[in-house]
């Protein structure tokens, strides 16, 4: 698919879920720019600011791209003699810069929310914290937080203070930034019995989710560390892989290796509706709002639905099976926080930033 221009995207509603539905034409999804990798791409994470987003390598490389110049990287090569004006240099300007400290696989990457702080989680059982502010030849972290088991995801608390860390390990780790101290709930009864494959806190700091291999949801009250609600065999007993808090925190979307994406509501427990196609049984899933939280962008590891399809998250009704940009499996997907743009990782060693615009 061809690359396009980034139009000023419309006013973002409050709420991810409207109660019913208005028509509307299926919106313009556009690919603006592809960063390759030497490896299979497998992280993306997107700074608080929108300015800025990270993609994990498998190589254990990090690369931070600048979101303003993928979007005029994209409009300068629009069109016949845009395109012949285009070098390879130009291209490569979104890339502000590469890391690399981890000797294994990075699995999760996420930004400090209010400082130039990146975190990365790796198959080399360590997590990783960069300085932004270095010159860009500072390659390696300036701390590092070790583990014995493999790490699978991280979140950062609304705060700024405290990140949430999934390892392979039933127990979810909380990291004292300012001490680097480790704690966790002191009820072992609440903790998961398999993996944590997910870790999601919510706007207000109050609340975050848990995804496990053991097919539960956990929610937990983030101050006291203690479990509030359990959400068992979400997917059908098959492991929840991705979890999103809509920006209302009523809702939570969940995605799993039943190949579906689903919507719970938090207060009571309930599940909203199913999103999804295709053989029930995947190796993982991925899902996420997008688009101002009008739609729910998914994908999963079967070889027919690989691609990434877009729903509608008002009623669950697909808008695209499938946008035709992606032949192998998407290991990373994350939307915007400012905006309707939208970054893929995937294992055909590329990660690429999409516009998910409404039409005229």
């Amino acid at each position: 698919a061809p690359p396009g221009t980034a139009r000023q995207p419309a006013p973002l509603p409050e709420s991810a879920i409207s109660s019913a539905a208005s028509a509307r034409r299926a919106p313009e999804v556009r690919l603006l720019y592809t960063a390759s990798h030497k490896q299979a791409c497998r992280a993306v994470a997107f700074s608080a600011d929108g300015r800025t987003c990270a993609t994990g390598c498998m190589d254990g490389s990090i690369k931070i791209l600048d979101c303003g110049r993928m979007r005029a990287c994209a409009a300068s090569t629009e069109g016949t003699i845009g395109r012949m004006r285009v070098t390879e240099e130009e291209l490569s300007k979104p890339i502000v810069r590469t890391l690399q400290d981890h000797v294994l696989g990075v699995t999760c990457v996420a930004f400090h929310p209010t400082n130039p702080t990146l975190f990365s989680g790796s198959l080399d059982k360590a997590v990783k914290i960069f300085d932004l502010t270095r010159p860009p030849g500072h390659k390696k972290a300036f701390s590092v937080l070790q583990d014995v088991h493999a790490v699978r995801c991280i979140n950062v608390h609304p705060c700024g203070d405290f990140l949430f860390v999934g390892t392979g390990h039933q127990v979810v780790r909380l990291y004292d930034l300012q001490t680097l101290n480790c704690f966790t709930t002191f009820n072992q009864a609440q903790h998961h019995s398999g993996a944590i494959t997910d870790l999601r806190c919510s706007s207000d700091g109050r609340t975050f989710a848990s995804a496990s291999s053991d097919g539960s949801i956990g929610l937990w009250d983030a101050v006291s560390h203690r479990l509030i609600n359990r959400l068992p065999k979400a997917h059908s007993g098959m492991s929840v892989t991705s979890l999103r808090w809509s920006r209302g925190q009523r809702y939570l979307l969940s995605s799993g290796c039943d190949g579906r994406n689903r919507v719970w509501d938090v207060r009571n427990g309930q599940e909203l509706f199913c999103m999804g196609f295709g053989p029930r049984s995947c190796e993982f899933g991925l899902g996420v709002f997008v688009g101002g939280e009008r739609y729910v962008a998914g994908a999963n590891s079967n070889v027919r639905s690989s691609d990434v399809g877009l729903y509608d998250a008002a009623t669950g009704s697909p808008v695209f099976m499938k946008l035709g940009m992606h032949q192998m499996a998407v290991r990373g997907l994350e939307a915007s926080p400012v905006d309707n743009t939208l970054i893929t990782a995937c294992d055909d060693h590329s990660a690429r930033y999409f516009s998910v615009e409404e039409r005229d």
